[in-house]
């Protein structure tokens, strides 16, 4: 299997267990992880230093993680144990999105946009 394929198996499977419930108590942590893991490593396979670059693929992959945890993070379905875990690594695909978008003055309008969402949800969650 090419390193392309393992990354997008990987991806998928992590994302997979992430999402779907039941989450057995104790896993939190790995399941979050591996999650975040996963989307990162799947990311930068189309950074601007890999022979792959492609910058659509890079931030399409970080937003997926990134909004994955968001909404985890609003779904009070979902234990508040693993709610807690995705907001401490909720910084992860975020610090990645800053870096992708770099400079640029569009780059900058969507990081502030995800960062006014957080706001929002910081201020609506009673914090």
């Amino acid at each position: 299997m090419d390193k392309q394929a393992q990354l997008y198996a990987q991806f998928f499977k992590a994302e997979e267990r992430f999402i779907s419930p039941p989450i057995i108590p104790g896993f939190e942590p790995d399941i979050v992880i591996d999650f975040v893991q996963s989307g990162l490593n799947l990311a930068s396979y189309y950074s601007r230093r890999s022979p792959n670059w492609n910058p659509l693929l890079q931030e399409l992959f970080l937003r997926r993680v990134f909004f994955q945890l968001v909404e985890t993070i609003r779904h009070t379905g979902h234990s508040r144990i693993f709610r807690r875990i995705c907001v401490d690594h909720l910084h992860c695909p975020l610090l990645a999105l800053k870096k992708c978008y770099g400079n640029s003055a569009h780059g900058q309008k969507q990081l502030q946009s995800l960062q006014r969402g957080l706001l929002q949800i910081h201020y609506h969650s009673g914090r």
